[in-house]
């Protein structure tokens, strides 16, 4: 297994922790941030990061 591939596996292993039940359920509180309740905002920047890191480990070493 090559390096670019272990890293999107790694990748993987982090979104599905993100996104498992019992920590989300850690978000799943009432209150808000910002304006924004707390279990959207934290979905919607974990979606985020994890499609800005896909993308940038994608992009490779290429000059």
């Amino acid at each position: 297994m090559d390096m670019p591939s272990r890293r999107l596996a790694a990748l993987f292993v982090m979104g599905v922790v993100a996104l498992y039940p019992p920590l989300l359920g850690a978000f799943n509180r009432p209150g808000a941030l910002l304006g924004i309740p707390v279990l959207p905002l934290y979905l919607f920047t974990a979606w985020g990061a994890l499609v800005l890191a896909g993308w940038l480990l994608s992009r490779g070493d290429e000059p």
